[in-house]
C-alpha cells in the first residue's frame, strides 16, 4: 500500500477472520495459475456433510478469482482472497484495488444482480442471462449469486484519492 494510505490489507484480513474458522487465505496477486491452486487446496478443506454445498462454493470461488484476476486496475495493490466456514454456512471475502470510475459500474451491477435473480428461479435466471450488457458484464456475477443462493454484498474503503478497496462478499447458508 501507499504511505499514508487510509486502507490497511492486513487489518482488513484480521477483521474479516475474526470468530471464523478459516479455510484458506491468499494475499497477493492473483492470477490464473494462483486462482487454479487457491481452488485446489480449497477442494480437499471440506468435510463429509459439506459435499453438497461444496461443488457450489468452488464453482463461485472461481468466478470470483477469476474476476479479480482479469480486472485488475492496480496490479501494485495486494489483492486479498479468504474463504471461512461461519455459524450458518461459508462466506467468501475478496478484494482488490479498484478505480473510482469503476466503482460506479461494479456497484450497479451488483444491485442489478441482486435485484433480477430469485433463488432457485431458472426462469428469472435465464431472463437475466438474456437482459445481460451487451459485453458480457454481469454474467459472472449471475452465476457467483445463483450459486450462492443469497444476495451478494460489497463495501468499499478510500485507498488514495481515486482508488478504493474493493470487498465483495459471498454467503452460502448450508441450509440453502
Amino acid at each position: 500500500m501507499k504511505p499514508g494510505s487510509r486502507f490497511n490489507i492486513d487489518d482488513f484480513l484480521v477483521e474479516n477472520s475474526v470468530a471464523s474458522d478459516i479455510l484458506m487465505q491468499f494475499k497477493g496477486t492473483i492470477s490464473e495459475k494462483k486462482s487454479d491452486r487457491i481452488i485446489d487446496d480449497m477442494e480437499m478443506l471440506f468435510d463429509e456433510r459439506e459435499k453438497l454445498i461444496r461443488k457450489r462454493i468452488l464453482i463461485a470461488s472461481l468466478e470470483i478469482l477469476q474476476n479479480v484476476s482479469q480486472h485488475n486496475e492496480f496490479p501494485l495493490y495486494p489483492s486479498v482472497f479468504l474463504a471461512v466456514r461461519t455459524k450458518q454456512g461459508f462466506r467468501i471475502d475478496c478484494g482488490n484495488a479498484i478505480s473510482i470510475q469503476r466503482r460506479a459500474l461494479i456497484e450497479k451491477l451488483i444491485r442489478d444482480v441482486n435485484r433480477k435473480v430469485a433463488i432457485n428461479d431458472k426462469e428469472t435466471y435465464k431472463k437475466a442471462l438474456e437482459d445481460s450488457d451487451i459485453n458480457g458484464r454481469g454474467l459472472g456475477l449471475l452465476e457467483i449469486r445463483r450459486k450462492a443462493g443469497m444476495p451478494l454484498d460489497f463495501a468499499f474503503t478510500v485507498i488514495d484519492d481515486g482508488t478504493y478497496f474493493f470487498h465483495f462478499i459471498v454467503k452460502f447458508n448450508m441450509s440453502v
